[in-house]
């Protein structure tokens, strides 16, 4: 098996090659969302270093949100784009999801994504397992309810004084790694390479202003 793992969906632009069982290869970088001009070049040059062809890929994992919209946009057509031009499978995974897993840490871990406005992309997972629904919401409101031993980790200092109680995972683990993902997406089932879309979670913009106006009443 050779997988190429795609993730466009924060600030952080990462790629990665796994033989299924462990990573090959993996590069990472900061780019301000700028993915749609560093994406290929640098997907081309791990497969240069590895030593890899196109023709031989059998599989494209994507992260398919939450998150930025451009860069879900560039991610989703890229991996639709190579995996229809190659024949291959096209494998989705959450970004919270990946977040979560990232960390390293079992137990229950709560993955965040500044989406402003007080609000967050939030999911919950344990032992690997997603708790209840991931969603857009207010951070605040969602884990005031949660016990003080849960793992925070995402987009944390965003949220200092709503996570306050809780163990926040260190910066070096706290972005996702194309290399989980492809770790992740080796055993998932396929998606529709035609029918799939990344997933949003935004809030309408009527609600959005809802929760707005109750956080300042």
């Amino acid at each position: 098996m050779k997988i190429v793992a795609i993730d466009t969906s924060t600030k952080q632009l990462s790629v990665a090659l796994s033989d299924g069982t462990q990573i090959i290869a993996e590069a990472s970088y900061v780019t301000s969302l700028n993915h749609a001009t560093k994406l290929m070049p640098l997907l081309e040059r791990l497969m240069q270093e590895a030593n890899w062809s196109p023709k031989e890929l059998t599989r494209i994992v994507v992260a398919d949100g939450p998150g930025s919209y451009t860069g879900l946009r560039i991610g989703a057509t890229t991996a639709k784009t190579l995996a229809y031009t190659l024949g291959i499978e096209l494998v989705a995974v959450s970004t919270l999801e990946l977040m979560a897993t990232s960390t390293g840490r079992t137990g229950r871990v709560v993955a965040i994504q500044d989406a402003r406005r007080g609000t967050g992309f939030v999911g919950m997972y344990e032992n690997g397992e997603r708790v209840g629904d991931e969603q857009h919401t207010t951070v605040a409101d969602f884990v005031a309810t949660l016990p003080t031993d849960t793992l925070m980790t995402g987009d944390t200092e965003k949220f200092v004084k709503a996570l306050q109680p809780f163990e926040i995972v260190g910066p070096a683990f706290r972005t996702p790694r194309a290399g989980v993902l492809a770790l992740l997406g080796a055993t998932r089932v396929p998606v529709d390479v035609h029918a799939f879309e990344p997933r949003y979670l935004r809030l309408a913009e009527a609600e959005a202003k809802w929760i707005e106006a109750q956080r300042h009443d």
